[in-house]
């Protein structure tokens, strides 16, 4: 069955396609996505596509139904331009009972936009004397969670709510571009990118910091927060926005649809998020609205904010039942993984291939596209399948990993002190006797090996070499990991332990919406062969 013909963009929003999405079949045809997708443009939506990679923006009001439909799919994103009308907007401060980072945050709104004025939540003694001596108004309140940050939807009175944790330090040009947004009625809440600030700290305290810059930045990359973190066509990176329940420090909320639930508490804003994309509202991440904080430094609160991201899993999983499961992933993947981590990485090297070869065959018969122009896209969804996968072990089951790890690591040295693996009647080794070592071999790189790549991606902001660096990372692996179990057991849900098994790929197509405007400015409608959903 057809699905409904998508309502247009608003006029002044420009589209960019996503940049893991390719255009094949002579432009015919975008695959990408993860899982991968392909998607048929109607014909005149082909010379529509080129024009808005040149920077160009929907203008006709066909093109302005394919670019929604382009978003919906998740294979693009809107653009924002200069000059699109915004709606009103009101500032909340939460969080205020760090006075120096209030005091902070206040002269950087002050600087950035001058007739701003700002509410503060919460602050008390001397935050509150630095709130009036700006004459700003002070609500009393808790001093940070969502609590606060219910209040604080509840005093603004404008269109726009924008959340901002006392601390934070707005970039340029954070508050236009996520505004900018909202000109379409659809979206609810906006996320910008959170960059960390330097620190001058010693050795150990660089390296928290650092640790902590990496769980907070979700990327250079836009993106829809889809329901439950992961949408049927929607990038899903192995981390990002809604890919876990990290604190969000900055958030645009448009007033009176949901307020956080406080008994949530790190959760909350990720709740939030979920519930309002799930009752059919576009949630965004947007990169180019930018907001700085500073990253702890402390080992011990570190190690207790990883505890508490995965505590919150439980209960997540809880409110919101198997939809807040473990990661996506494909059967294919998931008993590949499985055989590696048993000891035959190279059987499951083989399913994963064979998964692979079937994505690409359902690709190339959905969509009419040649079978090549699908290698790309299944090779992309296979490497994050092995990193979700990596991520959802270490993350999750961290302790039967890593006794995994050790206890295959302990029969080799045996093997090895005994003179070897045994011998069969021919001469050959035996190989369940070098079973444990590879385990071993699989299970300690699926703790270690990610850290030691992202060492080589930062080291030059890492102050430490490649083994503290690992060591401290797979400690806060182990603390999340514990978290988690907690959540569980407190929760009574085992969701969190267990991945989910996503459909199979898609290959949609639009030929039969029509772009090209009719004689008095209108569209033609689908025909009957249309075909919007699905195939």
């Amino acid at each position: 069955m057809a699905s409904p013909i998508p309502d247009p963009l608003p006029v002044g929003l420009g589209v960019e396609i996503d940049r893991a999405v390719r255009l094949t079949d002579e432009g015919h045809v975008l695959v990408g996505g993860s899982p991968p997708s392909a998607l048929r443009l109607p014909p005149e939506g082909v010379s529509s596509v080129i024009r808005w990679l040149s920077g160009a923006a929907p203008d006709r009001h066909g093109e302005r139904r394919l670019a929604r439909a382009l978003l919906e799919a998740g294979l693009a994103h809107p653009r924002p331009a200069s000059g699109t009308p915004v709606p009103g907007v009101q500032v909340a401060v939460v969080g205020a009972g760090d006075h120096l980072g209030l005091e902070a945050t206040l002269d950087r709104l002050r600087y950035e936009h001058p007739d701003l004025r700002p509410v503060v939540v919460g602050a008390t003694c001397l935050g509150a004397r630095v709130a009036r001596a700006r004459g700003l108004h002070v609500v009393p309140g808790p001093l940070t969670g969502a609590r606060a940050r219910a209040i604080a939807l509840r005093v603004c009175d404008a269109p726009v709510v924008a959340l901002l944790d006392a601390g934070a330090r707005p970039a340029p040009g954070w508050l236009a571009t996520a505004l900018a947004h909202f000109a379409d009625p659809r979206v609810a809440a906006v996320v910008p990118r959170v960059l960390s600030e330097r620190v001058r700290s010693g050795p150990p305290g660089m390296l928290v910091a650092s640790l902590n810059t990496l769980h907070s930045d979700r990327g250079p990359d836009p993106a829809p927060i889809p329901p439950w973190g992961h949408g049927r066509h929607a990038p899903a990176p192995t981390h990002g926005p809604g890919a876990s329940p990290e604190p969000v420090p900055a958030l645009f909320v448009r007033r009176g649809l949901l307020d956080p639930d406080p008994s949530l508490g790190a959760a909350a804003d990720v709740d939030l998020l979920w519930l309002l994309a799930a009752r059919g509202w576009s949630v965004r991440y947007e990169p180019r609205s930018r907001v700085r904080a500073t990253p702890g430094t402390d080992l011990r609160s570190y190690l207790r904010s990883r505890f508490e991201v995965g505590a919150v899993a439980g209960p997540m999983a809880r409110r919101h039942g198997r939809r807040a499961a473990g990661p996506e992933l494909t059967l294919s993947g998931a008993v590949g993984l499985g055989l590696a981590l048993s000891g035959r990485p190279l059987a499951g090297l083989a399913v994963s291939a064979l998964g692979g070869v079937v994505t690409a065959r359902g690709l190339a018969r959905g969509s009419g596209v040649p079978v090549e122009d699908t290698v790309r896209p299944v090779v992309v969804d296979l490497a994050h399948t092995a990193r979700t996968g990596a991520r959802f072990a270490r993350t999750a089951h961290w302790p039967l990993v890593a006794a995994v790890a050790v206890g295959g690591a302990v029969l080799w040295s045996r093997e090895r002190s005994a003179g070897g693996p045994a011998r069969g009647p021919r001469g050959a080794g035996s190989p369940r006797r070098g079973r444990p070592g590879r385990r071993a071999l699989v299970a300690a790189a699926a703790l270690t090996l990610p850290h030691l790549l992202s060492w080589r991606r930062h080291h030059g902001v890492a102050p430490v070499g490649p083994l503290a660096w690992t060591g401290l990372a797979v400690a806060g692996d182990a603390a999340r990991s514990l978290g988690t179990w907690w959540g569980v057991v407190r929760s009574g849900s085992p969701a969190p332990l267990v991945p989910r098994f996503r459909p199979p790929v898609s290959a949609s197509s639009l030929e039969s919406l029509q772009v090209e405007e009719g004689p008095e400015g209108s569209v033609r409608k689908p025909g009957p062969g249309a075909v919007l959903s699905p195939c």
